[in-house]
């Protein structure tokens, strides 16, 4: 099939607009991001891109972005170099300005991606690590809804028929997430695409079930966990 033209992503968006969890979960870390932004909406620690038909869509219909303009330094988290080909950074207005008809792809999906085995098999979705110790989905995967994995699910299936240059660029990441959590001797977290939740063993892919309550909290949720009263 031929790639998405910039009018296909009306449908993306329309298909994959369930929220990640029954709250707003940038209430939840922003306080803990010192400029008071959810940290998945500030490019001082996240950059957004768009596939660049995805682009044009959004150019004729939004003025909510633009393309990013980096002007400081580099900081841990953020990747600068590792643009997908065929993708741009974007920046928005900010959260306070976020039209949700209008979020990118990637905006949708953080900050989860596909995962995808040595077999070659898109299994379920997730995280990006780096992030761990910001984002509070990642501490929390229990609040995920099975809504939004169902549509992350068959949104990416969507777009991997349509560009399997992309599903390559997930299937090499996953790669590299196999390598480094074998070096850390850790498990890989997985939501799986039948809804349940799985540790991976990085070395020979088996899969075991778990309940969401067993992965871990990353500081500072780890640390909120342990007070008195940790939803307040």
């Amino acid at each position: 099939m031929p790639p998405p033209n910039p009018e296909d992503f009306a449908s993306f968006y329309q298909n994959f607009n369930s929220p990640i969890t029954r709250l707003d979960c940038g209430n939840k870390c922003a306080p803990y991001n010192e400029h008071g932004v959810p940290f998945c909406c500030d490019t001082r620690h996240t950059i957004p891109t768009a596939y660049q038909n995805e682009w044009e869509y959004l150019q004729a219909n939004t003025g909510l972005w633009h393309l990013f303009q980096p002007n400081q330094p580099q900081r841990p988290g953020r990747i600068l170099s590792d643009v997908p080909d065929g993708q741009v950074m974007i920046e928005c207005q900010g959260h306070k300005f976020c039209q949700r008809n209008f979020r990118s792809i990637t905006c949708r999906s953080f900050p989860f991606f596909p995962y995808i085995t040595r077999q070659d098999e898109f299994i379920g979705m997730t995280y990006y690590w780096a992030y761990a110790d910001r984002c509070w989905v990642i501490s929390h995967l229990s609040e995920v809804r099975f809504d939004y994995v169902n549509e992350f699910i068959s949104t990416f299936e969507a777009l991997f028929e349509r560009m399997p240059d992309d599903r390559e660029n997930f299937r090499h990441y996953s790669s590299v997430m196999r390598r480094h959590y074998g070096r850390l001797k850790k498990a890989i977290p997985l939501l799986h695409r039948n809804g349940k939740y799985y540790k991976i063993t990085p070395r020979n892919g088996h899969k075991r079930r778990v309940s969401p309550e067993s992965f871990p909290k990353f500081d500072p949720y780890r640390i909120a966990d342990r007070l008195p009263f940790a939803d307040e």
